[in-house]
C-alpha cells in the first residue's frame, strides 16, 4: 500500500495509527472511553471517576465548553454525543 507515495506494509500502517490509543476501553466506573479521550479528559480536569453515565460527562463537559472552548474537547463531547446516540436510539 502506497502512502503519501511511499510504501508502506500493512504493519507498518497499523503502527503508525497508533490505533490502541482510540480503542474505546472499559473503565473503572463502566464508561467506555479510549486512552486519546482520557488524556483529552485529563487535559482539561475532569475526573471520569465521578461519573456514573456517559450522560452526566456530557451534561460537564458541554457546560465547561460553554465558557472555555477547547478543540480537541469539544472533538470528544461530539464522539461521546454520537456513541450514546447509536447505543440509545432504537433502530
Amino acid at each position: 500500500m502506497k502512502i503519501n507515495e511511499k510504501e508502506v506494509s500493512v504493519n507498518e500502517a497499523i503502527h503508525f495509527s497508533n490505533y490502541d490509543n482510540l480503542l474505546l476501553k472499559h473503565r473503572n466506573n463502566g464508561l467506555l472511553l479510549s486512552d486519546y479521550q482520557l488524556d483529552i479528559l485529563k487535559r482539561n480536569d475532569f475526573d471520569i471517576n465521578k461519573y456514573s453515565s456517559m450522560q452526566e460527562l456530557l451534561f460537564d463537559i458541554e457546560d465547561y465548553l460553554n465558557e472555555e472552548y477547547d478543540l480537541e474537547l469539544d472533538l470528544v463531547s461530539s464522539q461521546l454525543a454520537e456513541f450514546i446516540y447509536y447505543r440509545d436510539t432504537k433502530k
